[in-house]
């Protein structure tokens, strides 16, 4: 039989027995659909995901120096703008931009907002892609020490909705004294990764924050790379002048078993600082996102394996029906090639009809997660026909035995079988 012969006869087989095939199908659909829904929709929250924390500077590097492990005057001094010009020094550091936040309250029409204040200098907005004033400006060098503030736009949605504040007079209750803040901008949205909340914050000097709050102590510094590839070396670079300048602090907190460095008689942390790279966060959430993606993938092909079991049960069922119609084909001159080809041409149109229809419901639905999720929709073609691939192999496997037990059976008594 030719391979025209074999199909329109499968076509024909699996046709007269309308339900059995649907169910067999079913069991396949909805394995390849799980396992592409499930690669797609992972994809789509991905890249929503990396684009975000890349949005916030793929150069980006974040020092946190904890003031609670400073044990000694000298230590405290250097947590001021010497810092900032020292960990500037490296070739590979392009910009470092200290930051200090305090947290206050305003009361609009009669309803209480809570507001994180964060003092920043006027290059902060450089360190982050596309992040601007969509109405008004940002901070000024001349704004040093005035009650200036921009406003990030959740903070600006919050207390005036659809109007534009800029120009308006900001009162709040900031370290005990009442504040009148003009508005002088509001920053265009952005995502929030991480401790960088960029929309969540009002905007001021940091200069008029050290006044407000009487504090010359910065605890944060963010430094951006000179280019992506100088990141690590950036990063290796400013861990080294931070420990030269906290060498102290880290001798003593070890010997005196303070809180960042001994709990329990065990040592947790030797050194009062941490340094984050932008860059490493997205390599580890990619580790993350992979190790995910292979755990439910393994899930969703187990059920693509039990539709494999459910195509050689009503396989074998077909077998022992057709009986009789088997007998007759091998007494008219069909070898037991030609029975076992056959039947295993059912089953592999049988998974690639499932696998097809597979492939259209996974997308189906992962274009529908990712209008709830609001995500990007993403087409993983790769995974998709790794699926359909997988789902013809199941095919072939579990047909095999079927269709060798239907070419074995003997024609005389395959005929005398009702």
């Amino acid at each position: 039989m030719g391979f025209g012969d074999l199909l329109r006869s499968a076509l024909h087989a699996l046709n007269a027995h309308r339900l059995r095939t649907v169910l067999s199908v079913l069991g396949v659909v909805i394995g390849v659909g799980a396992v592409v829904a499930t690669v797609s929709i992972i994809s789509g929250a991905t890249a929503q995901m990396k684009e975000r924390i890349a949005g916030l500077g793929i150069r980006t590097i974040t020092v946190n120096v904890f003031p609670g492990a400073v044990q000694s005057a000298t230590a405290a001094r250097a947590l001021t703008q010497e810092l900032t010009e020292r960990l500037s020094s490296p070739d590979s550091v392009s910009l470092v931009v200290p930051i200090a936040s305090t947290r206050g309250s305003t009361t609009l029409a009669g309803q209480s907002h809570d507001l994180s204040f964060l003092g920043v200098t006027p290059p902060y907005v450089f360190l982050f892609d596309g992040f601007y004033p969509v109405s008004g400006r940002f901070i000024h060098e001349l704004d040093e020490s005035r009650k200036v503030a921009a406003l990030g736009a959740s903070v600006a949605e919050n207390l005036y909705g659809d109007t534009d504040p800029v120009g308006q007079t900001l009162t709040v209750e900031l370290s005990g004294q009442k504040v009148a803040f003009q508005i002088v901008g509001v920053m265009i949205e952005r995502g929030t990764i991480g401790n960088q909340t960029l929309n969540d914050y009002v905007y001021i000097p940091i200069s008029t924050l050290q006044i407000l709050t009487g504090s010359r102590q910065f605890t944060t510094y963010i430094a951006q790379a000179v280019d992506a590839e100088s990141v690590e070396k950036a990063a290796s670079e400013m861990e080294t002048i931070l420990a030269a300048t906290f060498a102290s602090v880290t001798t003593q907190s070890a010997q005196l078993g303070g809180p960042m460095g001994a709990f329990g008689g065990r040592t947790v942390r030797l050194t009062p600082y941490s340094v984050t790279v932008q860059k490493t966060v997205i390599a580890t959430y990619e580790e993350s996102v992979q190790t995910m993606t292979m755990i439910l993938g393994s899930v969703a092909a187990i059920s693509l394996l039990v539709g494999g079991i459910g195509i050689m049960n009503i396989m074998l069922v077909s077998v022992v029906e057709r009986t009789r119609e088997i007998g007759i084909r091998m007494a008219i001159g069909a070898r037991p090639q030609d029975i076992r080809t056959q039947f295993l041409t059912e089953a592999v149109v049988i998974s690639l009809l499932g696998g097809l229809l597979g492939l259209g419901l996974g997308w189906m639905s992962a274009w529908l997660g990712s209008l709830f999720g609001g995500w990007p929709f993403v087409v993983s073609i790769s995974p998709a026909f790794l699926a359909l691939g997988f789902s013809v192999a199941i095919g072939v496997t579990f047909g095999i035995y079927p269709a060798l037990r239907a070419s074995r059976l003997d024609p005389v008594e395959a005929l005398r079988h009702e």
